[in-house]
């Protein structure tokens, strides 16, 4: 049975916690102009390096002018991203940041309630006030969270068209990534000047390029090439229905209206999940290996502009 991935100090990882402070980062502004938070500064460190995609996140806000408490939740969209302060001033430096999309909710779930439940009483965010970004949550404690009521701010026409157009200026972008045990491929656009989609392959050993292509298809078809010898994780447990497998993906791959999550949940079984409109998520389709599924996933895609990496639909 696959476990959660870890900490350094041994806490399995079910989601994370981003603490939101004023004097690094204005959140309220980000959330006036695109609805949404989709990007915040953390620390460089191994905790920031275990932040992928498909991993609930969750803002928790301490400005006591309003309920302390978590005040937005979604997902981790991709790995950190490393990104110029100002793109304007060279000398400026840079900043890591978590690639999230995070939802305002309407009304916060105060600190008060995390800590009189008895699972979330224990969670990081509780008993290590003063731990540093990313704080970590257990599954069990994501599943806590995930029990409770919530209501959504809606994004404004206006929101949504700011949304686009700020995403839509990234330079780079990870597009499709698929996690074998050892070592993961992936199809990013690096923002190189050849406008080409970069395959890449990771491991302890570091990060290798494999190929550049023009079209999405073609880049996916390399990732089929070298799934065939790709060492899986062991399969988990099928999900009740509306949510997702207790694990990590398998693979994942960003599209117009959220993320496709690729779970193992069988040793010949391979099922693709997507957002549904109830805010769960559903299987869309089922394949019998990793290779299967890599297939599937590319004759579901459209000609994409590599210039707009987000706009892929699902089959």
């Amino acid at each position: 049975m696959t476990t959660s991935p870890r900490t350094d100090d041994g806490m399995p990882i079910g989601g994370w916690v981003l603490k939101a402070d004023p004097a690094v980062f204005d959140v309220a502004s980000m959330l006036e102009e695109y609805g949404q938070v989709f990007r915040y500064p953390v620390p460089a460190g191994s905790r920031a390096d275990l932040m992928d995609a498909g991993q609930p996140c969750f803002l928790f806000q301490a400005d006591t002018s309003r309920v302390v408490g978590i005040w937005a939740i979604g997902e981790v969209v991709a790995p950190v991203l490393t990104a110029p302060l100002d793109p304007d001033d060279p000398d400026a430096g840079e900043q890591l940041y978590a690639e999230v999309e995070l939802l305002p909710l309407e009304k916060g779930l105060a600190l008060g309630k995390l800590r009189d439940h008895k699972v979330l009483a224990n969670c990081e965010l509780v008993v290590s006030p003063d731990a540093a970004n990313p704080v970590v949550l257990r599954p069990e404690e994501v599943r806590a969270l995930e029990e409770f009521d919530f209501s959504f701010v809606e994004p404004t026409e206006e929101q949504l068209a700011n949304l686009e157009e700020a995403l839509g200026s990234d330079e780079t972008g990870l597009i499709f990534q698929l996690v074998g045990s050892t070592r993961s491929l992936g199809v990013l656009d690096d923002g190189s000047e050849d406008e080409l989609l970069s395959v890449v392959t990771v491991s302890d050993d570091g990060a290798f390029e494999l190929g550049r292509f023009q079209e999405l298809t073609d880049a996916l078809d390399l990732i089929r090439l070298h799934a065939a010898d790709l060492e899986l994780d062991d399969p988990v447990d099928p999900p009740a229905p509306g949510e997702l497998p207790d694990a990590d993906p398998v693979a994942v791959m960003l599209v117009e209206d959220g993320t496709l999550g690729l779970y193992r949940i069988g040793p010949d079984r391979f099922e693709l999940y997507e957002p549904d409109e109830g805010g769960g998520y559903e299987p869309v389709a089922s394949f019998a290996s990793v290779v299967d599924a890599v297939t599937g996933i590319m004759e579901s895609v459209e000609e994409v502009d590599v210039d707009e990496p987000g706009e892929v639909e699902p089959g």
